[in-house]
């Protein structure tokens, strides 16, 4: 993990998650989960986009609707920002929770940005290296199936992030641009935990306004 020891998981991995204990009940904390199978460029400095490249860099966590983080982590507290370049592209990584903050049940949000570039032989575009990414993400570690969802593009997809069904993940594209957005949380005073189709929903609406943003 960038983050967390600078490594990335092959591009057969699944995005990491890490469990956190906070009080009676454990926390999904969807954890660094930068684009598998992409090398960390930290001796080349020079990454840069191509001037056909639509996105020349990965936006920062303010670019993220504020409202929109409320909405889904009332009492959200900014526990990730991390930003840097990688092979070919540029990366980032955000991630807000409510562990602690007393506002209600324990929620997680984690979006990842990944700008893609064309690479230095000019036979790759960026936007090609970003819809194969998305390809990729597929078929790798479905719980239950992944859904298109139609609204937020071509190849636009959904899914469990976790067997219990407390989490959703929704990846997508914009020309060279992959986002992937994690949604999930623990039970609250009443032992009812976030449901997959509000975990679901919630991912999709913060992807739409991210998407709106762009």
């Amino acid at each position: 993990m960038a983050w967390a020891g600078r490594a990335v998981e092959a591009a057969t991995a699944t995005p990491a998650r890490l469990w956190l204990t906070a009080g009676a009940g454990v926390v999904l904390l969807v954890a660094a989960s930068l684009t598998a199978g992409i090398v960390l460029s930290s001796d080349d400095p020079a990454v840069q986009a191509d001037e056909g490249d639509t996105f020349a860099s990965a936006p920062a966590c303010d670019s993220v609707p504020a409202d929109a983080v409320e909405s889904l982590v009332p009492g959200a507290a900014l526990e990730t920002s991390e930003h840097g370049p990688m092979t070919d592209a540029d990366s980032a990584t955000c991630v807000w929770t409510s562990i602690g903050s007393g506002d209600g049940p324990p929620r997680s949000l984690h979006l990842d940005f990944t700008a893609h570039f064309t690479d230095k032989a000019g036979e790759v575009s960026g936007a090609r290296a970003a819809a194969l990414r998305l390809e990729q993400l597929a078929p790798i570690g479905r719980v239950d199936g992944a859904d298109p969802v139609p609204e937020l593009g071509e190849s636009a997809l959904v899914w469990p992030a976790t067997s219990d069904g407390t989490s959703a993940e929704v990846a997508f594209r914009r020309e060279n641009m992959l986002i992937q957005v994690f949604y999930g949380g623990d039970e609250n005073d009443q032992g009812q935990g976030l449901s997959y189709e509000d975990a679901r929903e919630g991912a999709i609406g913060v992807a739409e306004q991210v998407a709106e943003s762009l």
